[in-house]
């Protein structure tokens, strides 16, 4: 991929990326003194594990849920597609922030804050996946058939 199309595809995954690790990090630190050291060391992993696989499982949820619900209006299609990425990447996203922040002492310590912070960040993640599947995925593949 040449660096223009790079420099079409990668801000606007980086915004959502670096938005949702800025709101679970908030959920699971608070705004204290050590708050943008936690959110950098989260975004950062966040970087490098959410952009990649982001990417992957966007693309193959989009041709899975055409061939699994091909009658279905494209909105629908939509709509499950977002709840889907939604689900998916947020729960990547809760696993990393939980790892890195929380202080579990057992097992089922550490899978309740990690289902909490996936609760309480899922209605963020849906928007933010309804914004990827309704705005910034069909303008990135104009500027992409453009270029």
């Amino acid at each position: 991929m040449n660096l223009k199309k790079l420099a079409i595809t990668l801000p606007a995954p980086i915004m959502i990326v670096g938005c949702i690790s800025l709101f679970i990090t908030f959920i699971n630190h608070g705004l204290s003194d050590d708050f943008f050291s936690q959110w950098l060391r989260v975004l950062i992993i966040s970087l490098v594990i959410i952009l990649p696989t982001a990417g992957l499982l966007i693309m193959k949820l989009s041709v899975w849920v055409q061939r699994a619900l091909p009658k279905l209006n494209p909105l629908y299609q939509k709509l499950i597609l977002c709840a889907l990425i939604a689900i998916s990447l947020e729960s990547i996203m809760s696993l990393i922030s939980t790892i890195s922040m929380a202080h579990a002492h057992n097992a089922a310590q550490f899978v309740s804050f990690w289902f909490i912070t996936l609760l309480k960040s899922l209605p963020l993640g849906y928007v933010l996946g309804m914004m990827m599947v309704f705005i910034v995925k069909p303008k990135i593949q104009r500027a992409l058939a453009s270029a």
